[in-house]
Order: C-alpha cells, then structure tokens, then sequence
C-alpha cells in the first residue's frame, strides 16, 4: 500500500473539518496491516476477533476522511 499523498491529505482535513491528521494515520496503518494478514491462514479467536474490530474501525474511518459531508 502507497502512502496517501501530501496533497490528498490535506484535501481530506480542508473537506472534512471532523478528521485529524492522526485519523488518517490510523487509517493508513489499519489498511497496510489488512495487507498482512493471510485470509487462508486459521486464526484464533482472539485473532479473529481483533481482525474484525480492525476492520470496522477501519470502515468507521473510511466514513470519516472520504463520505461526502
């Protein structure tokens, strides 16, 4: 996963006023780590569980750097 540009971070803080320069960090870090994680692979129920937290966060996120306002 490519890094978001300069630019379109600062568009997404210019268009919503609601997100944080540590929201798109976060956003950027739970993406890379969906990248890392073998759907194929079994996981424990911990591990399971931790993934699905991380990806609603992560949808929660989306909502919040890209929905139009």
């Amino acid at each position: 996963m490519e890094p978001l540009k300069p630019e379109v971070r600062q568009w997404i803080l210019d268009e919503h006023p609601q997100a944080s320069p540590e929201d798109i960090d976060e956003y950027e870090r739970l993406l890379s780590q969906r990248f890392t994680v073998d759907p194929d692979l079994p996981m424990a129920p911990e591990e399971s569980a931790q993934l699905n937290d991380d990806e609603q966060r992560l949808e929660e996120l989306y909502n919040k750097l890209f929905s139009t306002p």
